[in-house]
């Protein structure tokens, strides 16, 4: 564990892919749901949202991560499928981070660098170590 209580694996997913709550929400529940996925609607009604509860863009964002797939229907299905055993293990971590430290997790997600201060902080001046 890291000095914010959550695993490395669980740090690097959200740094790279989740930015958040909706997403991990999201990502979660289709983690839980099966192979035959489900539809915006049902992913609304699971979560207890309302109509414009789920953006589009967070099942896009997940897509383009390499967590989820759609089956191209109409609707399109969702269903949970990481491109690889890294964000598949990542993700049992997230939801034991869910379950066990929420309020952490919830953190972390909104302390997550966002992309015009990652690229800020790569111009940032640093003193050079004195020996």
């Amino acid at each position: 564990m890291a000095d914010n209580g959550l695993p490395a694996e669980v740090r690097q997913l959200i740094a790279r892919h989740l930015a958040t709550m909706e997403q991990v929400d999201v990502l979660l529940l289709l983690a839980r749901s099966g192979d035959d996925g489900l539809t915006a609607d049902e992913i609304r009604t699971e979560l207890r949202l309302d109509a414009n509860g789920v953006t589009p863009r967070t099942f896009d964002e997940l897509r383009a991560a390499g967590l989820i797939e759609h089956d191209g229907g109409d609707p399109p299905r969702y269903r949970y499928a990481p491109s690889n055993p890294r964000d598949r293990d990542a993700v049992a971590l997230l939801a034991l981070a869910y379950n066990e430290r929420p309020v952490t997790l919830v953190r972390a997600i909104y302390a997550r660098p966002t992309p015009a201060q990652s690229f800020a902080d790569a111009f940032r001046l640093r003193k050079k170590a004195e020996d």
